[in-house]
């Protein structure tokens, strides 16, 4: 039984993560920020502890654990996300600061291998096919900070013989979602026939059903895998407008959709097209979940939400 140490255990993949672990018989001690607002979303478990901290307490965080001993560090916690916070240095700064001390950590409590979680925002602008050696030009500070987390990370860890694997992910969707991503809100709106305004979504994107970024996490955690950096995602862009389409067909609405109504950011089209092949000659993994299987269950979680809600 594999003891495994998580930061960010209440996040939308930290929640799916951490029940995945568990299932699979491992101990997990769950780093969480007193002020989490989904404590309440973890499982009660025998085989999870909870540490109310922030990663810039290493030594509270080493006297509650009592200093026991971790294979496998998962760093999946970082504030600001979302706009407008993505281009707070200041947050973003403390982000890089807490990646920075996660390492540390991990080293102190005897990991054999650190995984973070960094972000396609790595990469700025794109065109094309993105492999991990394709020019990373972030444009926002919730970008340039995760570069600069995973090149000062991985340092820190090749001079202290600690595996370093930092996984860029790319659109992950799934049920309990954030309820403003395209896929949640354009479903809520179809499910009430409302209509819906949106970029001209001509834009290559690429969606990854949670469960198949834990699948792929944890077996990156499993086996003893190279050092360095691998892209998490399906590996099959499309149009944005298809899967705008494709949800509209699955949930038998009539909702108006307005393309062209909302204008590109100030970063203008963004492109997406990762390459997994190095993540898929590394692991045996395929993502299992197709769109259609993935958005048909969060339809029937959303519609029984709602009804008990009614109740």
């Amino acid at each position: 039984m594999k003891n495994v140490i998580i930061t960010g255990a209440t996040s939308f993949l930290g929640i799916y993560l951490t029940n995945e672990l568990l299932c699979r018989g491992c101990k997990v001690t769950a780093v969480v920020r007193k002020d989490s607002n989904n404590l309440d979303k973890l499982p009660k478990h025998g085989n999870l502890s909870i540490v109310l901290s922030n990663l810039f307490d290493r030594d509270y965080i080493k006297k509650i654990v009592n200093n026991k001993k971790f294979d496998i560090f998962y760093h999946l916690a970082w504030g600001g996300t979302r706009a407008p916070q993505r281009d707070d240095r200041l947050l973003q700064d403390s982000n890089y600061e807490a990646t920075i001390n996660a390492l540390k950590l991990a080293i102190e409590l005897g990991c054999s291998t650190f995984i973070g979680t960094g972000s396609q925002a790595e990469y700025g602008i794109c065109m094309g096919k993105i492999s991990e050696n394709y020019p990373m030009h972030p444009v926002t500070e919730y970008g340039k900070a995760k570069l600069r987390a995973c090149q000062d990370s991985m340092k820190l860890a090749i001079q202290n013989d600690l595996n370093f694997i930092w996984t860029r992910i790319f659109s992950l969707y799934g049920d309990n979602d954030y309820s403003g991503t395209l896929i949640m809100s354009s479903l809520k709106k179809m499910l009430n026939n409302e209509p819906i305004l949106l970029t001209e979504c001509i834009q290559n994107w690429d969606f990854l059903h949670v469960k198949d970024a834990v699948s792929a996490l944890i077996m990156l955690g499993e086996k003893k895998c190279d050092l360095g950096i691998y892209n998490l995602a399906s590996g099959s862009s499309r149009p944005l407008k298809e899967f705008v389409l494709q949800m509209k067909k699955i949930t038998n609405s009539t909702s108006e959709l307005n393309f062209g109504a909302v204008s590109y950011g100030r970063e203008g089209i963004i492109s997406f097209e990762p390459v997994v092949d190095k993540l898929k000659r590394t692991i045996p993994w395929q993502p299992i979940i197709q769109l259609d299987d993935g958005i048909q269950e969060i339809l029937k979680n959303m519609k029984q939400r709602e009804k008990n809600e009614n109740y």
